[in-house]
């Protein structure tokens, strides 16, 4: 008969190990956070497009800054997006969705599936902004845009502010899907894919970014980054 007591001990020992091991992790992105914030920010102020388009990108978010500053919080729009992005994600991991439960300012989700990128997409992942996006690529093949394309671009500067305000006013509460893996560990990674994100989102909507252009540059930034840390700790 197996002892109940040794069983609690040996999982508390794997689960102490699996938190060490997210810590460590952690730190080693430290780094990659670094170079990810430098190289995309670098990218965007020389882009040559920023005054013409990238502006209106940020006109959107400063925009929706003073809406969430002056006006009450839209936390069941946000709660919406966040479950179903929960969802979305479990469709591509190929899981399925049995549940999704709204309730008042509470969301639940019942799934097959469940790791680190499901449950911590709704913290990178900007769904009304992709869907956005998503509507006006659709819509370019019978619509020209012309100079309304900054209206766009604001839209959708409005709507990746309304992700970032929104996540980090949900994040100063206790959130259960960050316990999958650890607070310090999700993060780092909720801090780097954001940024990625907003790298890739500024390729979509400016002339001077393109998707090789800044994926090629990121990767020279991050690995660039790493080489200089290890030859400041004497490791290469």
């Amino acid at each position: 008969m197996s002892n109940p007591r040794r069983a609690s001990t040996s999982e508390h020992k794997v689960s102490a190990i699996r938190r060490g091991l997210y810590v460590l992790i952690g730190i080693l992105l430290l780094p990659s956070c670094l170079a990810v914030a430098y190289s995309t920010i670098w990218q965007i102020i020389h882009s040559g497009d920023f005054g013409q388009t990238i502006i209106f990108f940020f006109m959107g978010c400063a925009s929706y800054l003073t809406f969430f500053i002056a006006f009450r919080k839209p936390v069941r729009t946000y709660i919406l997006g966040h479950e179903l992005t929960h969802a979305l994600w479990v469709f591509l991991f190929r899981g399925k969705v049995h549940e999704i439960r709204l309730s008042g300012k509470q969301g639940r989700i019942k799934a097959t599936k469940r790791n680190i990128l499901i449950a911590l997409a709704p913290y990178f992942f900007p769904l009304y902004t992709i869907l956005l996006i998503v509507a006006c690529s659709l819509a370019s093949r019978w619509i020209t845009f012309g100079r309304y394309y900054r209206l766009v671009v604001f839209a959708i500067g409005f709507t990746w502010s309304f992700h970032l305000l929104l996540n980090i006013f949900i994040l100063r509460l206790e959130q259960e899907d960050l316990k999958i893996s650890g607070g310090f560990f999700s993060l780092i990674t909720i801090f780097l894919l954001n940024v990625i994100v907003l790298g890739l989102i500024m390729a979509f909507v400016s002339n001077g970014i393109t998707l090789k252009s800044y994926l090629s540059r990121l990767t020279h930034d991050v690995v660039s980054f790493y080489t200089a840390v290890s030859r400041v700790l004497g490791v290469g």
